[in-house]
């Protein structure tokens, strides 16, 4: 541990109360970060769920509200309230933050900082907030953070065990019930419909991404069209191109150029995409946002990796990986064929 982030844990660091689970009553879920970090944090709700706590207040971003927008609990009041991306918020908008729940709902039995980052953000939100006990799996020794976290830490910072898991096992150390560990994004039925009434006609389709949140992860015009060339010598099955508003226009001057190439005509969002996904027979995609909606539904994936994600793999039981280097457009053609038939010869009736 660096001599500042001791200096830090110890200004921000504050004495609680034992964690006791049957006593819990109002829980902080705090995550505001990106879709793929709200869609593991659900092993956390189910088992919170199971408990039959109180209240629930979920802190989502502008970017991963959406995960939320059509969760129900039974037995447990649900509030979720979103803020800025973390990496744009300013300290006085987490401070007023905090200060809001303490004013609205009272002090918290629990906040669980499902961040995973180590900053002083995210050590602002949780001492300003100061529930009686805290869980994280980031590491961090201070006391403010429960004994119970110590497993789920290791879990997380030495062995960069899937995301979902540690949620899980962090649950079940700190005493609260067992569920299983997997992603989530439930889906409003109005959007269910809407997309399947646009899709019913293709028949089973393969669902394709190009794009990442980062230039990292997206794929280079050139690969892009390599990649439907090589997809259509395998499957004739029809394709659809998932994507974000910002490539609208590529995906529509594909559409027009390739033959059974498809997209929606509806208005791009991250739920409609996951209509898309929850319905296709493969999914194809270099952004762990969509492998893990294919996650979510058991939908069979082929991710392409720059890098491989150990705390952020496909989850289901079908899946291949390709791992490329730093430039995601430079995987092996070979390779990427090879997985995608032997994923198509599996999940061929």
């Amino acid at each position: 541990m660096s001599i500042l982030t001791k200096l830090a844990c110890s200004v921000f660091d504050y004495s609680t109360q034992p964690l006791i689970a049957d006593t819990i009553q109002t829980v902080v879920l705090h995550i505001p970060d990106q879709i793929g970090d709200a869609m593991a944090t659900y092993p956390l709700i189910r088992s919170l769920e199971k408990q039959q706590i109180a209240h629930l207040i979920i802190i989502a971003s502008t970017l991963n509200h959406h995960v939320f927008e059509a969760l129900t609990l039974t037995n447990t009041r649900l509030t979720v309230m979103t803020t800025s991306f973390q990496d744009v918020a300013r300290y006085q908008e987490i401070k007023a933050l905090a200060k809001q729940i303490r004013a609205e709902h009272g002090v918290p039995d629990l906040c669980i900082e499902a961040m995973r980052k180590k900053n002083l953000k995210t050590l602002l939100f949780v001492k300003t907030l100061r529930a009686k006990a805290n869980l994280q799996a980031v590491g961090l020794k201070m006391r403010c953070f429960s004994p119970s976290c110590r497993v789920a830490s290791r879990m997380d910072q030495k062995f960069r065990a899937p995301v979902p898991m540690t949620w899980s096992i962090l649950m079940r150390e700190a005493g609260f019930p067992v569920v299983n560990a997997g992603f989530e994004l439930p889906i409003p039925e109005v959007t269910l419909q809407e997309v399947a009434s646009e899709l019913r006609s293709l028949g089973p389709y393969i669902a394709l991404n190009l794009e990442g949140s980062v230039a990292e992860r997206t794929f280079s015009p050139e690969a892009a069209d390599q990649l439907l060339t090589l997809i259509q010598q395998v499957s004739p099955l029809p394709i659809v191109i998932v994507h974000s508003p910002k490539m609208s226009e590529q995906a529509k001057k594909r559409v027009a150029e390739w033959h059974n190439v498809h997209r929606l005509s509806l208005e791009p969002s991250i739920l409609r995409t996951a209509a898309v996904i929850r319905n296709a027979v493969l999914t194809i995609s270099p952004d762990t946002s969509i492998v893990h909606m294919a996650s979510a539904y058991q939908v069979p994936v082929l991710a392409v990796y720059s890098n491989f994600k150990t705390r952020w793999p496909p989850m289901q039981t079908l899946a291949e990986t390709v791992v490329v280097g730093r430039e995601i457009s430079a995987f092996h053609a070979g390779e990427f064929s090879e997985k995608l038939q032997r994923l198509i010869t599996r999940i061929a009736p």
